[in-house]
């Protein structure tokens, strides 16, 4: 990094390492719209030095149970006053269109009148409208990663086939869509609705016990046995570089580690304790209930810490210290919020990049 400081008109001066620390203490949509002052600050706040001082971004969708609220899906971050609803006023579909995937800051939304697609940043306030794909869709996914560029794909399964799918897929680098044929290599009923994108691949649990990794670079598919076979709840995910699997028979969450993909050779890491966890840190409250509703949802990206959500909280593990940390109250108006999925993700400029043409 360029330490040499930046000067104003006045000719006083800022260190770059005096800069960055004030950057650092900035809110995250501050320095999304910073990333415009100068060129000097926009390779600033790209800059990994600066990424790496800065907090991950947690965002996620929940369902809100309480009968003064619809049952739609609704789009939150996390902070100090708890579980936020984003503000989407900005889109001017919000209203007539759904939610129907996200992926690490984005959303997919879906009008059935007309039939159109929508790719929404909350953070950056843009959004577009996707061209009409050929086919109807029968499920849709969003995929992008913030990490490594500002282009999103959204795959269309349009028709199913007895071990593959047929699909649609759309692409915010060429701006238009194409069909593909996927062949996964087992029966179509075996696939689960348990999914996860990352490093330009989508990985989906399949019963009883494999995972499918669909690169979307080449549309090709290979198929990862697991260590053992699916019960009750179970979920896939990136850590530290390597894929993790977990698997939630009720009694344990286990946590495995695929340390050679090329023979899927696994490696039990972690065994957690549901009910010993409860006691340990949630004394004032009723364990077995607790233990009952205590749902896994995301890895740490570069942590020994996974985020679990029990009732009105998402709280942090980490699981070399054993030791359980409160993330986030939900609040008295989300106290039966139901998170489906969360986000963990360090700012990057290629969020802000996303959508910049539109």
């Amino acid at each position: 990094m360029n330490r040499c400081g930046s000067s104003n008109r006045n000719g006083a001066s800022l260190s770059d390492d005096l800069l960055t620390e004030i950057l650092t203490r900035l809110p995250l949509k501050s320095l999304f719209r910073f990333n415009c002052v100068s060129k000097a600050w926009y390779g600033l706040i790209s800059d990994d030095y600066l990424r790496s001082k800065l907090p991950l971004i947690t965002s996620g969708v929940y369902y809100s149970y309480n009968s003064n609220l619809s049952r739609e899906p609704r789009y939150a971050h996390t902070s100090q006053n708890g579980l936020q609803d984003c503000n989407l006023d900005f889109f001017p579909f919000h209203n007539k269109s759904s939610i129907i995937d996200s992926c690490n800051g984005l959303l997919l939304y879906y009008s059935c009148f007309p039939s159109t697609f929508y790719v929404v940043n909350p953070t950056t306030k843009r959004w577009m409208a996707l061209p009409e794909p050929t086919k109807r869709s029968q499920l849709s996914i969003l995929t992008f990663d913030p990490c490594h560029s500002p282009n999103y794909k959204v795959i269309c399964f349009t028709s199913w086939l007895d071990q593959g799918s047929e699909i649609e897929v759309f692409s915010s680098e060429t701006g238009r869509w194409v069909e593909h044929e996927l062949h996964w290599g087992l029966n179509t009923d075996t696939m689960s609705a348990t999914m996860q994108y990352f490093d330009g691949v989508l990985y989906i649990l399949a019963y009883p016990k494999h995972i499918v990794a669909i690169g979307l670079a080449e549309m090709d598919c290979r198929l990862i046995e697991l260590p053992e076979p699916m019960k009750r709840e179970a979920s896939v995910g990136k850590s530290r570089g390597c894929l993790h699997y977990t698997h939630n028979d009720g009694e344990q969450l286990r946590i495995w580690k695929l340390k050679d993909s090329n023979v899927h050779e696994w490696v039990l890491k972690h065994r957690i304790d549901v009910r010993a966890i409860v006691e340990q840190n949630h004394k004032r409250v009723h364990s077995a209930a607790l233990s009952d509703r205590f749902n896994f949802l995301a890895f740490h990206p570069e942590k020994e810490v996974v985020y679990l959500s029990v009732p009105g909280k998402l709280v942090s593990y980490d699981l070399s210290k054993k030791r359980i940390e409160e993330v986030c109250e939900f609040g008295k108006d989300k106290e039966r919020a139901h998170l489906i999925q969360i986000w963990l993700f360090p700012f990057s400029r290629y969020m802000s990049d996303c959508l910049a043409n539109v």
